[in-house]
């Protein structure tokens, strides 16, 4: 994946910059937030003159021949392997060392290369054993490929090792790589009725290389028996395709040289004579899927709003690379403002695919943005802000992550907007959709709960911690509140959070008079060993997580595969102490009332529940993982409640 730029005078970027991708780790997702003309788009558009040879755009005041683009790439080893022969292969590793083992220069000319270069290879000096990282140059005059900004390094490197690098070996590298990478890029302004059309380059890269293939092995293999005997021979569709073709030019050819025998169909150099499979496949996609548009409710796509097209886009983006199993090249995703021309009750939706692509399809997404209302939605990822002081673009980059968690060093009012803009898309679609919301804390919680309200039409939301929760509740409370608002909104909110040691508390009530907004916090109740769900403002708390709250005996088959599969030797030792307390309701670990009865053995109770409860923290995901395979038995009461939550009308006389 690319994980940083280099590039100099490129349209508003004046001098030598490199903007890093990463922070620490690398990440698909790359998220540009920043006033307009700051230079969002002038990135995936320095991107794209690299990866597609768009038109050069040279900052005003700038030399055209100093002018290039360079991405910095990171693979690991075995993906690379895949991808170049083997002498290229050792070339790679070569301008793999140099990049790892340059020196740290303090030279003011290279100032803005080097530091955040070598800040961002020290936060990744850990992968060096397990992955490659290279860069191509890309210059306006691309007579003399080079390595820049680097080339002397990685050239004396060559060197070194006496191996030969000239531009036709860098060229060599470029295509075997470029090859294998598809960088689609969708700016604003781009015709996406014609970039739908299923037989342009950027959908045939989108498509499953398992039909490409199929269609090749259709033209290759030997199906077709001529003649009988010791004489058979077997032949491929593509064999008498050729064969005709061949005779057709041979008579052709023996005709017009009756004119004059001077007259020949000659090959051109270094051309095949026979036509290939890939040459035909391309050819068989683009004819059949010409004859195929895309439409929506019987409206051709060019008959569709802006917004709508702009959602089809994403639509079948996503629907082309979740069904790929495999593809032949990698897709490198470049939008610019997917919410642009949409209505903002649709923006939830549109983004959330957008994260699913990055997140759980593994595609590399790029994008501009201004709606802020998406940075709660993405659970990872970089945020850069680019912010143009005195005309020169100045970028600050965040984890998503921890975005929220550190919101007091982000730029003034951005999180405000991101808390606005989310609780507008939500009031949105509660009004022209009557769409139920469960907001929630994190992944795991939404993964639980989607689980057991598959069948309740509300969409799950995590936020990435409590704070985030209560926020969004309070930037909805009013609205809701307000009978000319809620009249005609038949959909509700519901916000659930684990109730921790410190409690947050509240500026409004825990639930508004019309029923379709609430709050609450998982709470154990000792009285009956129950888990019920709390207002914020009740008094009594006892430190209760969804983890806690869940059916016990299917928790804790989900604990003892994990545990199985990754704990080390003393968690599984620890594990092996205790047995399943059928007696329990709830899946707690710790205290009174946990689902573990320990063996005795000698063997110290407390250490041996926290060594589980540490695997337990450090592996969430994996356990809510396992426990969503199986089939619901018994489902908690207080996730009863929610489900009836949903279920019934809006009405000031119903509480929870």
């Amino acid at each position: 994946m690319i994980i940083g730029i280099f590039f100099r005078h490129y349209k508003c970027y004046k001098g030598a910059r490199f903007l890093p991708f990463s922070i620490d780790k690398p990440q698909s997702l790359n998220v540009f937030i920043g006033n307009n003309g700051a230079g969002k788009s002038s990135v995936l558009e320095a991107l794209d003159t690299f990866f597609n040879n768009r038109d050069w755009t040279i900052h005003y005041d700038s030399k055209k021949s100093e002018s290039f683009v360079a991405p910095l790439f990171l693979y690991e080893k075995a993906k690379v392997e895949n991808i170049f022969s083997k002498q290229s292969l050792k070339n790679i590793e070569i301008i793999n060392n140099a990049l790892w083992n340059i020196p740290i220069n303090s030279n003011s000319n290279y100032k803005k290369y080097y530091e955040p270069y070598f800040e961002l290879r020290d936060k990744l000096i850990h992968l060096r054993e397990t992955h490659y990282i290279f860069s191509f140059t890309k210059e306006f005059d691309n007579n003399l490929p080079s390595f820049l900004p680097f080339d002397k390094y990685i050239k004396d490197a060559f060197t070194e090792e006496k191996e030969k690098i000239t531009p036709t070996i860098i060229n060599k590298l470029k295509d075997e790589f470029l090859n294998k990478i598809s960088y689609l890029y969708i700016p604003v302004e781009t015709s996406i009725s014609e970039f739908l059309r299923l037989e342009t380059k950027g959908m045939q890269d989108l498509m499953n290389f398992d039909i490409k293939q199929s269609i090749t092995n259709a033209l290759s293999s030997k199906r077709i028996t001529r003649g009988g005997g010791t004489r058979a021979k077997q032949l491929s569709l593509l064999d008498i395709i050729n064969e005709n073709l061949e005779g057709f030019i041979s008579d052709i050819e023996k005709t017009i040289q009756k004119i004059d025998s001077e007259y020949n169909f000659t090959k051109e150099y270094k051309s095949k004579i026979k036509l290939t499979a890939n040459h035909v496949t391309n050819v068989i996609i683009e004819s059949y899927f010409a004859k195929r548009r895309l439409k929506k409710s019987q409206k051709s796509i060019v008959n569709l709003s802006a917004g709508e097209r702009k959602r089809a886009l994403i639509d079948i983006a996503y629907t082309f690379l979740n069904h790929s199993s495999e593809n032949d090249k990698e897709i490198i995703l470049a939008i610019d403002e997917p919410e642009s021309s949409l209505h903002i009750s649709q923006c939830y939706e549109q983004f959330n695919k957008i994260n699913i692509i990055a997140e759980q399809l593994g595609v590399q997404v790029l994008l501009t943005t201004h709606w802020y209302g998406s940075l709660p939605i993405f659970r990872d990822g970089v945020l850069h802000h680019i912010n143009a002081i005195d005309d020169i673009p100045v970028s600050t980059s965040f984890n998503l992550s921890n975005y929220f968690e550190e919101r007091g060093s982000h730029p003034d009012d951005i999180h405000l907007k991101s808390f606005y803009d989310l609780s507008s898309s939500i009031l949105s679609s509660l009004r022209l959709h009557n769409s139920n919301w469960l907001l929630v804390e994190g992944n795991e919680d939404r993964k639980y709960l989607e689980y057991y309200l598959e069948d309740s039409n509300c969409k799950v939301l995590p936020l990435g911690g409590c704070t985030i929760v209560k926020i969004i509740y309070e930037y909805l409370y009013l609205p809701l509140s307000q009978k000319n608002e809620v009249k005609n909104i038949t959909g509700k909110v519901f916000c659930l959070i684990d109730t921790d040691k410190n409690g947050i508390k509240l500026n409004t009530e825990s639930e508004n008079k019309d029923n379709n907004l609430k709050i609450r916090r998982l709470q154990f109740n000792d009285t009956n060993s129950s888990i019920v769900l709390k207002r914020l403002e009740d008094d009594y708390k006892s430190a209760t997580e969804i983890e806690e709250s869940l059916d016990s005996l299917q928790f804790y088959t989900s604990l003892a595969i994990a545990i199985d599969q990754k704990a080390d030797v003393d968690t599984k030792i620890a594990f092996d102490n205790f047995e399943f307390d059928e007696n329990v309701q709830n899946s707690f670990i710790k205290g009174d009332y946990s689902i573990l009865n320990h063996l005795g053995n000698g063997r110290n109770i407390r250490t041996d529940k926290e060594l589980i409860s540490k695997f337990i923290d450090q592996n969430k995901k994996m356990i809510a993982e396992e426990y969503i395979f199986f089939k619901k038995e018994n489902i908690p009461n207080w996730i009863q409640e929610i489900k009836k939550y949903f279920q019934e009308a809006v009405s000031s006389d119903v509480r929870l």
